[in-house]
């Protein structure tokens, strides 16, 4: 995990270039059509602690719910009509707070495939400290509930991409 922060850092500090951001391991690649218990995988693969992870039948087409489990803490993600990733990742995030902090790598925004990163809660905080906190949300933007990712339309997508061509 601090290899994860320390690579996000060398970004930041300019000992590492975009590129190099890219192809770094500080970055998760999910692509849409992924299946949600392997996104949940991926988080997991980068933590210290990961989260127990089960299925439960619900009787919905789309197959089984995903429940995370953390000691006492338990959650069984809320999918309604079909299992999504947007979904799965801001329930996952929500869960694994304030221990960890998943974040939208946005230089992936308009793609497929799009790029996160898992740190220490505090280590974001450390990050945005160091070198601001408008800089590190340009390239990390916090999830919340409310997050979409995934299920932007293209009118949406264009907007953020003219916004954050704009705050450059």
């Amino acid at each position: 995990m601090e290899d994860m922060y320390n690579l996000v850092k060398d970004f930041f500090s300019h000992d590492m270039d975009l590129d190099d951001l890219f192809d770094s391991e500080a970055i998760i690649w999910i692509d849409w059509r992924e299946y949600d218990e392997d996104v949940v995988n991926y988080f997991n693969d980068m933590m210290n602690e990961p989260i127990d992870i089960q299925t439960v039948s619900n009787g919905k087409p789309y197959g089984d719910d995903i429940v995370l489990k953390n000691g006492n803490k338990e959650l069984q993600i809320p999918y309604g009509d079909e299992q999504d990733r947007d979904v799965t990742i801001k329930y996952f995030n929500d869960f694994v707070k304030p221990d960890y902090e998943v974040r939208w790598f946005t230089e992936s925004l308009g793609n497929d495939t799009l790029g996160f990163t898992v740190l220490p809660g505090g280590a974001w905080a450390n990050l945005e400290d160091e070198f601001g906190a408008d800089i590190v949300r340009y390239y990390f933007e916090p999830i919340n509930l409310e997050s979409n990712m995934f299920n932007l339309d293209m009118d949406e997508v264009s907007a953020l991409l003219e916004l954050r061509e704009n705050n450059r």
